[in-house]
């Protein structure tokens, strides 16, 4: 008959295997398996959360696109009206001036002709007097 300790030895190993299968390895593979789905579900929010980023990105990026080229349009608008203010303010004072220019012309040629006018009358008179002293008695 064959050594009954061998038979004990491999029935106290089995019972040691399911023991610590059970005990042991199970919690530990537990352990290890929740880690990997946390690992796992981590990385999927942070590819989420990354995805999303980067489309708020792009939405803020367009957005931003369109008030710069909304404010371009803005800006060229404001120039456009203020360079046709500009011309109309100068043709306007250009105007005004070459008004006030033709009518200073037009006083000043009065002035020259009543200059003239009293110049001669008055050059007249000089005459007469200068000679009325010069010759003594009234001419």
């Amino acid at each position: 008959m064959p050594d009954l300790s061998l038979l004990a030895v491999m029935a106290i190993f089995i019972a040691e295997y399911f023991v610590v299968k059970h005990f042991f390895l199970r919690p530990i593979n537990e352990v290890l398996e929740s880690r990997e789905s946390e690992t796992q579900s981590s990385q999927q929010l942070y590819e989420q959360a990354l995805a999303r980023f980067q489309e708020e990105t792009a939405k803020v990026e367009q957005r931003l696109h369109e008030a710069k080229r909304d404010a371009s349009q803005l800006r060229d608008r404001f120039r456009a009206e203020a360079g046709s203010h500009r011309a109309n303010l100068i043709e306007r004072t250009t105007g005004e001036a070459k008004k006030l220019i033709d009518d200073a012309e037009v006083q000043l040629g009065r002035a020259a002709a009543d200059a003239r006018a009293k110049l001669a009358h008055d050059a007249d008179s000089l005459a007469r007097l200068a000679a009325e002293k010069i010759l003594g008695r009234p001419v």
